[in-house]
């Protein structure tokens, strides 16, 4: 049975990096004593009222097991608890949980993605701490301090307080289905492909850039690659492994002070998909199922680019072949409507560049490319491993295995660049006209 007790990753991250960014993880514990030690923490910070935040399907995976661990700890519980039906966390949600929390003491969510991002919103908004009970290995936000929302119908990730604690139990995380496992596995291996777009921003951009986030992650990612196998077949010893990776994924993005060492093209491709869902829809798969796709898509891209030498990259007739600005407003419009449309539209106009700004642009590109093969593989790995990995534990690495319709995710390659105003490999790859 594994139970390490608790895993000191706060005091870790205290030690190493200070208190940047008013960091308010105070206890993070992966046992299966995760209830008792989270009863016992609350009581320690004079909780004596919380709101559970689950729905039916988290609430069956532990939040039952949290009720009775609090009450007999003698904090008084009270439920806000979803449907089974998946739902997505947008701000009418937000209030809704921030409503029913008012007079309480705490938040504590028991489930994953969307129930801890709707608490860690709401908490903010309520300056009351939040506590995180996960129930899925299956994304990287348990630790981050931000929220991924529907936001005007556009996935925006928006900063929030982090949670003031975290507590698993890896037996009752291994019930969750392994698909969900193998999409967390995804979400932090596309840190390979996210840091990437952020490293090179920098490169390209002088977008700040702080390394500190990768040195964050010694070791786990080599554990959890070498543990492929055991996560694929549900071990709580190797589910255990990627909780910790989880965790340190979110960690790095308070580090950062955003979320780009975890959130880059991948992600963008991702967010195209469930917000056509959202809009017309659609169906679409697990975030970190699509992201996993689409981070071995990003990786290959990466690998092409890196391997370009100067004289292939023609600037003029490059700049011949950019899509004129009225194709692109159109793109917009038929993808997503007015009101969804002016908001992408805003992110667009952001990060666009003219003619002139777009000549220096692929210029420096070209004389940096050494640089770039030099510095860039320092966060990237294989995509072929990458895709190794995630296969092995349960995930899909092709587009045609999703459950989301094909020819959207063809669409994503090239217009997810439009949503979100931060530089990533689909505005580079485009400006180099690779497909």
């Amino acid at each position: 049975m594994y139970d390490p007790g608790w895993t000191r990753l706060g005091e870790r991250f205290h030690a190493e990096f200070g208190a940047p960014r008013g960091l308010s993880l105070q206890a993070c514990h992966i046992g299966t004593d995760a209830t008792v030690e989270m009863a016992r923490f609350l009581r320690s910070q004079s909780v004596s009222r919380c709101l559970l935040v689950t729905d039916d399907n988290c609430y069956r995976a532990g939040g039952g097991d949290v009720t009775r661990a609090l009450s007999a700890a003698g904090v008084k519980v009270s439920e806000h608890r979803f449907g089974a039906e998946a739902f997505d966390a947008c701000e009418r949600l937000v209030d809704e949980v921030a409503c029913a929390g008012t007079e309480m003491d705490a938040l504590v969510a028991v489930g994953a993605g969307t129930i801890c991002d709707l608490a860690k919103a709401a908490g903010d908004e309520l300056k009351r701490p939040v506590v995180l009970y996960p129930t899925a290995a299956s994304m990287n936000g348990y630790t981050s301090s931000i929220t991924a929302l529907k936001v005007r119908g556009l996935k925006r990730t928006l900063p929030c307080t982090p949670a003031t604690g975290i507590f698993a139990n890896p037996e009752h995380v291994a019930t969750a289905p392994q698909r969900m496992t193998a999409a967390g596995v995804a979400d932090f291996l596309s840190k390979c492909s996210s840091s990437t777009d952020w490293r090179a921003s920098n490169l390209l951009l002088d977008v700040p850039f702080d390394p500190r986030s990768r040195e964050f992650f010694a070791g786990i990612q080599e554990k959890l690659i070498a543990d492929a196998p055991r996560i694929g077949r549900g071990e709580p010893e190797a589910i255990a492994v990627v909780l910790e990776a989880l965790l340190l994924s979110g960690f790095s993005m308070v580090i950062a002070g955003s979320s780009a060492p975890a959130s880059g093209g991948e992600h963008l491709i991702s967010h195209y998909l469930d917000m056509k869902s959202a809009l017309y829809d659609m169906p679409h798969d697990l975030h970190g199922a699509q992201v996993g796709v689409a981070t071995v898509y990003c990786l290959n891209l990466w690998e092409r680019i890196l391997a370009l030498q100067p004289e292939e990259i023609d600037v003029d007739d490059l700049l011949a072949m950019q899509p004129p600005d009225t194709q692109v407003r159109a793109w917009i419009r038929e993808d997503w409507g007015a009101e969804v449309g002016a908001e992408v539209l805003r992110q667009w106009e952001a990060k666009k560049m003219d003619a002139a700004t777009l000549r220096r642009f692929l210029e420096r590109v070209r004389a940096r490319l050494e640089q770039m093969r030099q510095e860039l593989p320092q966060d990237m790995l294989p995509a072929t491993l990458v895709a190794e990995v995630i296969s092995e534990c349960g995930g899909p690495v092709e587009p045609e295995k999703l459950d989301a319709p094909i020819a959207e995710y063809r669409n994503a390659l090239s217009r997810a660049r439009y949503i979100r105003d931060r530089f990533t490999v689909l505005d580079l790859a485009e400006d180099l006209a690779l497909k």
